[in-house]
């Protein structure tokens, strides 16, 4: 326990180091009194502008803010001119060297100088931060506290003036009043938004508060069997969440596949419920990779080639010149990117073309097969079934 400013204030440096986690002492309004010097220095009367009423702070041991793409944690503890103590900033995404500053308000607030280094490594909530708050609660203030107490505590005032309309607090408490057979459907849309806008955080928060109050509503008589049956309906939703975000389809049903026998083999509800957070987390990297790479130009050019050349073989070699890359890099990237190989990609566009000829024109099958450049007409019917399960005879005779 600690019972001395001095004491604090030489103990807030070495509990950065040790958790990368950064503390501000405040005063009974706010203002800051000291902080983790090796991290940013902030307006001095920051936190007085989002804690509209610090008095919120003293209803829980501990208690949660949430602004922006950020979250702090909050407890009273007067010692001397300190009444508040604050850990956070956190950030619920890492940044990355294609982040900008400009996209995290907090740095506006921030008066000191950094470096690009200092940016790149604002503390994220990688894993679950409970036990380290637990911790840290602990060592200054002698007293423990349950992760009940922080689930209890996700609140904030109602008139804060940097607050968005829908906090995360306001959603937990609706999700906690609603009943179930209202909920279900506005939340899961929620949570489907969070991993779509990369906020793995958010969706955690909420899908955790939605499977404990779900589990007053057993869906079988074993509490484990009815969590795991969530669990799947949850990684289903997550797989098509992220493949309408642009995620190619073969990755996001390979992470489903491996979370879907991961959830087969276990055993406890406890470690089903970390896997409520681990799958978020996965899920949404997915997103973050490939989300803002979905069509490059470089992809739009190869596309656009192949389409106006069906009636050619179209090589790697030549779509490589077109785009100015190497073959090799080109055809590992367009599978990365698209979900399918180069080859793969042409002939699925041949099949569609062949499917418009046979429609309306006149030419037969064999004809339209060496028109499309197959390389026979059983490679033609072949590629054709794969993709249609039918063969260029039996499409013909259903148009």
């Amino acid at each position: 326990m600690i019972q001395t400013k001095s004491e604090l204030i030489n103990m807030i440096p070495l509990i950065y180091q040790n958790f990368h986690m950064p503390i501000y002492l405040l005063s009974q309004d706010m203002n800051i009194l000291d902080y983790t010097h090796e991290f940013f220095t902030l307006e001095n009367h920051y936190f007085a502008d989002i804690i509209e009423d610090p008095s919120c702070i003293e209803s829980y041991p501990i208690y949660t803010h949430f602004l922006h793409n950020e979250f702090y944690f909050f407890f009273h503890y007067p010692l001397a001119d300190i009444k508040y103590i604050c850990i956070g900033p956190y950030f619920s995404l890492k940044v990355t060297p294609q982040d900008h500053p400009s996209d995290f308000p907090f740095l506006e607030h921030v008066i000191s100088s950094y470096t690009l280094n200092d940016f790149t490594h604002l503390p994220y909530a990688h894993h679950d931060m409970t036990p380290n708050i637990r911790f840290v609660y602990q060592i200054i203030t002698g007293k423990s506290i349950v992760n009940e107490d922080l689930k209890s505590n996700y609140r904030e005032p109602k008139t804060n003036p940097l607050k968005q309309e829908n906090t995360m607090e306001q959603e937990i408490f609706q999700i906690r009043e609603t009943p179930l057979h209202e909920f279900s459907y506005s939340y899961e849309q929620k949570i489907i938004n969070y991993i779509q806008s990369e906020n793995s955080t958010s969706a955690r928060l909420l899908m955790n508060e939605l499977m404990q109050i779900k589990d007053q509503r057993q869906l079988s008589q074993n509490q484990i069997q009815s969590f795991k049956y969530k669990l799947v309906a949850a990684i289903t939703l997550y797989t098509r969440a992220v493949i309408n975000v642009g995620v190619p389809i073969a990755k996001a049903y390979t992470l489903s596949d491996i979370y879907i026998i991961k959830i087969d083999q276990t055993q406890t509800v406890q470690q089903l419920y970390k896997m409520i957070g681990d799958s978020i987390i996965d899920f949404t990297k997915l997103v973050k990779r490939y989300k803002h790479i979905q069509n490059p130009h470089w992809v739009k050019e190869c596309k656009n080639y192949i389409s106006h050349h069906l009636h050619q073989n179209i090589s790697l070699n030549e779509l490589a010149k077109v785009v100015a890359m190497n073959p090799s890099y080109l055809s590992t990237q367009f599978k990365k990117v698209t979900g399918q190989s180069i080859k793969q990609y042409i002939n699925e566009k041949k099949i569609q073309e062949a499917q418009f000829l046979i429609k309306n024109s006149h030419y037969s099958l064999a004809e339209i097969a060496d028109i499309l450049q197959f390389s026979s007409q059983s490679h033609f019917h072949k590629v054709f079934k794969q993709f249609t399960d039918e063969s260029p005879s039996q499409y013909k005779q259903k148009s």
